[in-house]
């Protein structure tokens, strides 16, 4: 790379000079209250993202032709409160490929530790493998025991930015939600009315359109002309559907109610479910799903927040949140022995580098 980085994007403080390299994740032309246009820019590094503007008195010295998103990029200019921290840029230089040691230069801010890893791609094996229904477990190896596949499905991100959202995101998110309908089947399904199988495999399967419709490539993003244009839910709904085609005697009523698992995952219309959810696998997975998400939401928002006690406002549950951030002297110098129902527990608590 052409200049050596000396500032990151989680540092920068109002007032600043910068000259220092950032990815761009965002890029969007519009127009201010005079008509007149400027360039709106997300930029990131592996600390953080920061706004970036380009005005309109500058837009006409920068060539904004000249770099697009994902592109990596020389920022000259000044850290401004406007709406909160934002550089106002006064020049700009995209970085050729040919530049970028991207092994030194890490976009990716967030990775699910090597260790718990290995244990979540075992229990997804696990969940495979035993399941009883043949025909489900012909369809969730036809998926698994591709190894390029796997490695892919186990590298994608669950989200951008609002839950799991780091590489390894979407198996410890699909993980964990598969652990809820566990529970769940074991607390409810005293008289057999939850088919496990069914359950399983849709919990496993329910965003397994993100391996295409998100990229982990530089950084965590959407791909827009497959997430935008048909949507991780339809995307899965095809990919699903295409592997059943190709097992023999596959059984129509599962067929069906596995793609609607998949198809109501989210549900209501409102959110992007093109059917609300109406079986009882469909509804256990849709509140698992959500669960999940909203845990996770709510943990990097406390990790996030500079007080310990404070009531910031989510756009993801479009409300206040009151966030108290757990107390160290809770979490230090635990000299205590496992008992024995911590040493037979396999549950490992996900960790993030």
């Amino acid at each position: 790379m052409n200049e050596d980085k000396k500032q990151f994007a989680g540092e920068l403080q109002t007032g600043d000079k910068v000259k220092t390299t950032f990815l761009v994740t965002k890029k969007d032309t519009k127009k201010d209250k005079n008509d007149k246009y400027y360039c709106d820019l997300e930029l990131q590094d592996m600390t953080g993202k920061i706004s970036g503007k380009i005005w309109s008195e500058t837009i006409k010295l920068i060539d904004i032709n000249s770099f697009k998103k994902k592109d990596v990029v020389f920022i000259e200019g000044e850290v401004k409160d406007w709406s909160g921290k934002q550089i106002f840029v006064k020049n700009l230089r995209k970085i050729e490929d040919k530049d970028i040691d991207y092994s030194v230069y890490d976009f990716k801010a967030r990775i699910i530790d090597a260790r718990v890893k290995e244990l979540l791609i075992n229990d997804l094996k696990s969940f495979v493998d035993n399941s009883n229904d043949l025909h489900i477990r012909s369809l969730l190896q036809s998926f698994f025991n591709d190894k390029n596949f796997l490695e892919k499905f186990c590298n994608s991100t669950a989200a951008v930015k609002n839950h799991h959202a780091s590489v390894g995101g979407l198996l410890l998110h699909t993980i964990s939600v598969t652990r809820i309908c566990e529970f769940i089947a074991n607390t409810y399904n005293k008289d057999n009315s939850i088919n496990r199988d069914l359950l399983f495999c849709g919990a496993i399967l329910h965003d397994i359109g993100k391996t295409i419709g998100y990229s982990v490539e530089n950084f965590l993003h959407i791909n827009e002309d497959d997430e935008n244009l048909i949507g991780h839910i339809t995307i899965g709904y095809g990919m699903v559907l295409e592997n059943i085609k190709k097992i023999a005697d596959f059984p129509e009523n599962m067929k069906r109610e596995i793609l609607h698992i998949i198809l109501s995952h989210h549900g209501e219309k409102e959110y992007g479910s093109p059917v609300e959810p109406q079986t009882l696998e469909a509804i256990i997975v849709y509140n698992a799903d959500r669960f999940d998400a909203d845990i996770d939401h709510y943990v990097n928002l406390s990790k996030e927040s500079p007080e310990d006690e404070c009531w910031p406002f989510s756009n993801y549950f479009k409300r206040r949140i009151s966030v108290k951030k757990i107390s160290k002297k809770n979490t230090e110098n635990k000299t205590k022995e496992p008992s024995d129902n911590d040493k037979n527990s396999d549950f490992e608590q996900p960790q993030l580098l």
